[in-house]
């Protein structure tokens, strides 16, 4: 009885573009759009690629294989972090494809995703699912390597406005974390209340074509310094 009255219905939104449901690029430009924070990136098909994005993004960056057969981009050794320079890059395009070609033999591979390296933060998990009696609903918790452990979430139909975004990050336990307890930079609870009403309202337009949305982790930087996402998966309807 104490909540505001529920925000007005979202609109069912037209299809995504197929790139969106394919890999993690197409999964953040969609998001992006959206409203969700990304990262300016850029995707490379050769070393030479790779190393150029770099140099004009500026180090360090971070390496990332594109593939819609590679959902856990880590378990076959397709990330590789805080590269320092132009060389480090070419050296690291080729071993992983190389590591990633040996270990997944018959995954399409769409190219390298190279990204700045981000620093700092509390990591949380934001994401979105069809609940079979709510219907779209948007869950938000702690991220990194408390998430498993603690499984301290907060869950709301969507869509949410900022209020009530907010009031999910308060009702976790884990919220003094992200409050500034124990001398603790206090993060940016605006900015990620932003993305989870973004997102929200992202599940519900694209319910009936998007069946998940994970977004693992979404960086919560300093206040006033705000959000962005770091990866990202859409997983369609009819993959399940």
């Amino acid at each position: 009885r104490d909540l505001p009255p529920p925000p007005a219905p979202v609109a069912p939104a037209g299809p995504l573009p197929p790139e969106a449901l394919r890999n993690e690029y197409g999964a953040k430009q969609a998001l992006a759009g959206a409203g969700v924070p990304v990262l300016p990136e850029k995707i490379a098909r050769s070393a030479r690629e790779a190393s150029e994005a770099a140099q004009a993004m500026g180090f360090p960056v971070v390496l990332k294989v594109l593939s819609e057969d590679l959902p856990h981009k880590t378990e076959v050794g397709g990330v590789v972090l805080n590269l320092a320079d132009a060389a480090a890059v070419a050296a690291a395009y080729d071993a992983m494809l190389a590591r990633v070609r040996q270990k997944a033999p018959t995954a399409r591979i769409d190219g390298v995703l190279v990204s700045p390296m981000a620093r700092g933060g509390t990591e949380l998990i934001l994401g979105a699912k069809r609940d079979p009696v709510f219907g779209p609903v948007v869950v938000v918790g702690l991220g990194g390597i408390f998430a498993e452990i603690i499984q301290d979430v907060a869950v709301r139909p969507t869509p949410v406005e900022e209020a009530e975004a907010m009031e999910m990050l308060r009702s976790l336990k884990a919220f003094p974390v992200l409050d500034g307890a124990r001398g603790r930079p206090r993060a940016d609870l605006p900015a990620a209340a932003r993305a989870i009403a973004a997102l929200s309202r992202f599940a519900a337009a694209h319910a009936g074509e998007v069946a998940e949305i994970d977004i693992n982790p979404l960086l919560l930087l300093p206040e006033g310094q705000g959000a962005v996402a770091l990866d990202a998966l859409l997983v369609p309807a009819a993959a399940q």
